[in-house]
């Protein structure tokens, strides 16, 4: 595209970051807006989620390489941050994303239509999503050819001012704000009905629709869209405060599907043997259909804590739902401090595996008085007795999401 353009692309780009005073960096580098969640067990609560957030702010402020203090005299029009914007031309990357946006818009208005092929463009627009949300993160990455900064500021300018108007709206039509993340917001009312949100869902998109105008002729509509309706959902404290942790939550919508964040089952490094056990737990949870019932069923949740306990001790597990994935985060040799990274990278290095920065290893805990961890593939061929206490920690600590939930009561 930007061939097609007329654009000359540099082959080494080399534009510095424009000067800014300490007041400044602080006014405009804030990143997206989160809220501490309110911690607790809730019932009846909303889910709204913008379509498209960043990509959309990009596409409608005309926010690219080129555009942000352009060398026309004649465009004046003002961001949020306080950089001027190109009104003459219509950016590189908006144009992109344009195309995107309408596409993914186009798929989203075909799954409505079409139960059949439902699945097949379901997949598509989640396609296009990862793009855009992707295209957000390469417009602030330095050595992107058509990144800038300034552009990456005034996104997450403009989101931040986006989710205060949703918050306040819903706020002034009686809803109480739970928890808010960058492009998502979860409100609660006691009496609300489904048709009470679907009420707001409209009133937020019209009143969005006068309010953010953007700068580019041909706006792309803001919209947020309601999710879904939780018949519970968790929102969990930080293990070392108490406070509540903005990623960090799980819960049932009313159609039976389970949401979840930020707790082992959605970790990479978590081995799958605590996967399982949490994923028979929330098994058992969304046998719920209202709080009251939520509490009900987490009390059977300690006997499937005492049925994995119990096969760790009995060594009823495949040594592969063991292994604990951790990335090497530098070269290997250059550790100083005796880790169960350290260790397994060096005992790779030493069966002549090279092991890269970046690269992910499989670590199994063993009870050895100089070790820590071996690789998974050194462990297959020369065993050694597991370290189950370890394992038993890792279990009981990866129960806290639930067995904190019973102080909420």
């Amino acid at each position: 595209m930007a061939f097609e353009e007329g654009y000359l692309i540099p082959f080494r780009k080399n534009l510095p970051e424009d000067p800014k005073t300490a007041d400044q960096l602080i006014d405009v580098d804030r990143g997206g807006l989160s809220f501490r969640p309110i911690t607790g067990v809730f019932e009846n609560v909303a889910e709204l989620d913008f379509f498209s957030m960043y990509p959309s702010i990009i596409a409608n402020y005309n926010l690219s390489y080129e555009t942000i203090n352009c060398s026309h005299r004649e465009c004046t029009a003002k961001l949020p941050t306080g950089y001027r914007v190109c009104t003459k031309r219509e950016g590189i990357v908006p144009k992109a994303l344009r195309f995107l946006l309408n596409r993914r818009t186009h798929y989203k208005e075909l799954m409505k239509r079409s139960q059949d092929r439902r699945e097949i463009f379901d997949r598509r627009q989640k396609g296009l999503k990862w793009l855009l949300v992707v295209s957000f993160g390469y417009l602030g990455y330095k050595n992107a050819v058509f990144g800038r900064i300034e552009s990456h500021e005034t996104t997450t300018a403009i989101g931040r001012q986006l989710l205060l108007f949703v918050k306040e709206i819903a706020e002034s039509r009686g809803f109480r704000l739970l928890h808010a993340l960058t492009d998502s917001v979860w409100i609660y009312r006691k009496d609300a009905t489904e048709k009470d949100y679907r009420e707001l869902e409209t009133v937020l998109n019209e009143k969005l629709k006068r309010r953010f105008k953007g700068i580019n002729k041909n706006l792309i509509d803001f919209r947020i869209n309601l999710e879904g309706i939780f018949d519970w959902i968790v929102f969990l404290p930080s293990k070392e405060d108490g406070i509540g942790v903005p990623n960090r939550f799980y819960g049932k919508f009313r159609n039976g599907e389970l949401k979840v964040r930020g707790i082992e089952i959605r970790r990479s490094d978590s081995p799958q043997f605590v996967k399982i056990f949490q994923s028979e737990i929330l098994e058992k949870l969304k046998e719920a259909e209202n709080r009251k019932q939520f509490f009900e069923k987490l009390r059977d949740t300690e006997d499937i804590l005492k049925k994995y306990r119990d096969r760790l001790k009995k060594g009823d597990f495949s040594i592969f739902q063991l292994a604990v994935r951790k990335r090497v985060s530098k070269d290997p040799t250059t550790y100083q401090k005796r880790t169960d990274i350290s260790e397994t990278a060096g005992t790779l290095l030493k069966e002549g595996i090279k092991v890269n920065p970046g690269e992910k290893i499989n670590i199994i805990y063993v009870k050895d008085s100089y070790i820590k961890g071996v690789p998974l593939e050194i462990y297959m061929r020369y065993p050694k007795p597991l370290d189950i206490e370890k394992y038993i920690k890792i279990l009981e600590e990866s129960y806290f999401p639930f067995r904190t939930v019973e102080k909420m009561l």
